[in-house]
């Protein structure tokens, strides 16, 4: 006897089930897509959220079996099972990630070595932590809470600096928004600074000198610590001579910017002396003192000839190796007399007397000329005040000066003669020269005070001249740099697009004190690797790849499992 069909009442539903799972999944992806693609989560992307959600518990109340079967069926005590596997290997990984940070074991993995040093940064840093010399450093990185993932990074890369020092530097992190009085102490302007300073010897920071790194590189941070820790001594003297330039001065034809150039950002000693006070026998200057790692003597202008004595003091310090460099000062000077008429006088400026200038030719071969140079194409205001744009690109001084582009000012200019043949062991560059529509006139009064355009006659000597020139012996390792003009060094063209007066008499005492050849020691700069070539991306490009990764192939893979969970349900019912 075959048993009937049993009858049930039951009706196949309208919308089967699993149609809201599929457009559940459909939700959460959409809602996937529009928060990895788009600058914001949209509308869009709480609909499909919604949608998503509402779909779930439709699911659950069309087919409370199948909910129920999730939790309390085969799939959930096989992946019960699946569950506690992973999460005792989640434990392992902890247990060995423990172990691991206890040991303190490092290996970076990353080609651009991200959180350790290159080799070149290593090497530097070890020899700062063997040199007993060398002050404490600290990294204080001005971090706020948007910093916060780059901190946990950066922290590896401060402890490889921290431990391949010996101890020697440390780091510290403050979020500048809590701490606004330490963030202006070292001028940072905003956050993820990183302001690197060296302790003086009573142990507090000098934070006058302290190094700036905007954006956290490792070799602008390696060369930052370097800069801050190297201990050279550089020192230039200014002559104070008749009418000259005055170091501390701010007026227009004050040194003051030159000066704080060199005090405030390098660190340098200056001090404005007379030749009494180097020549006395109770002179606390000693120009020979071997402990100085660069000494330069500057003579800024001067309408008075210096004496015998003097000249032979200056001569004796040159040729045993000193440094010299000379702002000329014009052969006349101008007043105004009391009827308001402007009066000129004529006078051997020091550059010119006799005594500098054989000095000079017998040893380096070249010298001023007591010639007032005019340029009526290049100058500024007036033909009187060339500006050279012509120079040398072999010498530091002005290597970096685009030529056609960058201007150096010569109020009243002389010119420099050089030798047809130097003397044994001399070299001569010439730094700067005028235009070709110069010219030279050696009637300099009659000039001045012409009412009329200047206009170049028949005798007059024809541009291009040289302004400005540096002469080395490579043997007694002396360097003369002369300018034919004091108003390369004045405040007065410190400042102004593309004029390159200030930089030309900061490089000028660079480079006679050799502090170029000593700041290249302390600079450190990683070997070029193809990792390193940017890789640029727009934001559609971004997000396409978003889309891919986080979206299509996870989701992908999620898609097909439930397509093979399904029909294998479909088989087994």
């Amino acid at each position: 006897m075959t048993n009937p069909t049993p009858k049930t009442n039951e009706q196949e539903a309208f919308i089967p089930p699993y149609y809201m799972l599929l457009l559940a999944l459909a939700g959460f992806v959409v809602a996937l897509i529009v928060l990895v693609t788009q600058p914001t989560f949209n509308v869009v992307g709480w609909g499909a959220l919604g949608i998503a959600a509402l779909s779930l518990v439709a699911w659950v109340l069309m087919a409370p079996d199948q909910a129920r079967a999730v939790v309390t069926g085969r799939t959930a005590r096989f992946g019960g099972t699946s569950l506690l596997v992973t999460a005792l290997f989640i434990v392992a990984l902890i247990a060995v990630y423990v172990v691991v940070r206890g040991r303190s074991w490092r290996v970076d993995l990353t080609e651009r070595d991200t959180f350790s040093l290159t080799a070149e940064s290593r090497q530097a840093i070890t020899s700062l932590g063997a040199d007993p010399t060398v002050p404490k450093v600290q990294i204080l990185a001005f971090y706020g809470t948007a910093q916060a993932g780059a901190r946990d990074q950066d922290t590896l890369l401060f402890d490889d600096y921290a431990t391949t020092s010996a101890g020697k530097i440390s780091y510290q992190f403050i979020d500048p928004e809590r701490n606004p009085a330490q963030a202006q102490l070292y001028n940072v302007t905003r956050a993820g600074q990183i302001a690197v300073v060296a302790d003086k010897a009573d142990g507090t920071p000098d934070t006058e000198n302290a190094e700036i790194v905007s954006l956290l590189s490792q070799d602008d941070l390696t060369n930052a610590i370097l800069r801050v820790a190297a201990q050279g001594d550089f020192r230039a003297y200014f002559l104070n001579v008749s009418n000259g330039l005055q170091l501390t001065s701010t007026s227009g034809q004050g040194m003051s910017a030159l000066n704080d150039s060199l005090t405030q950002r390098y660190d340098w000693t200056t001090q404005q002396v007379s030749l009494f006070e180097l020549t006395g026998q109770d002179s606390r200057i000693n120009l020979d003192d071997p402990a100085i790692n660069g000494k330069v003597l500057v003579i800024p202008g001067g309408d008075q000839p210096l004496s015998d004595d003097e000249m032979r003091f200056i001569a004796d310090y040159v040729n045993k190796g000193g440094s010299l460099v000379i702002f000329a000062a014009p052969s006349i000077r101008g007043s105004a007399g009391s009827d308001g008429q402007a009066s000129f006088s004529r006078n051997v400026p020091l550059a010119l007397a006799e005594n500098m200038s054989t000095f000079l030719w017998d040893n380096f071969g070249l010298r001023f000329t007591d010639q007032l140079i005019v340029d009526p194409t290049l100058s500024v205001q007036s033909p009187l005040i060339p500006v050279a744009t012509d120079f040398s690109t072999t010498n530091y001084i002005t290597r970096n000066f685009r030529t056609g582009q960058s201007g150096m000012v010569f109020e009243l200019p002389h010119s420099i003669e050089i030798a047809p043949t130097l003397p044994a062991n001399v070299t001569v560059d010439e730094l700067a020269k005028t235009s070709a529509d110069s010219f030279a006139k050696t009637d300099i009064e009659a000039v001045l005070q012409s009412d009329g355009a200047i206009q170049a006659e028949a005798g007059d000597p024809k541009g291009p001249f040289v302004l400005a020139a540096a002469a080395e012996n490579s043997v007694t390792g002396a360097r003369v740099i002369l300018f034919g003009s004091e108003s390369i060094p004045s405040n007065n063209f410190a400042l102004g697009s593309g004029i390159v007066n200030l930089d030309a008499a900061f490089n000028s005492l660079v480079w006679a004190t050799r502090f170029n050849d000593f700041f290249s020691t302390v600079n450190v700069q990683s070997a070029a690797r193809e990792q390193d070539a940017p890789v640029f991306a727009t934001d559609q490009v971004l997000r396409n790849i978003s889309l891919f990764t986080l979206v299509l192939l996870p989701f992908g893979v999620l898609l097909i499992g439930f397509v093979v969970w399904w029909n294998n349900r479909e088989r087994a019912r």
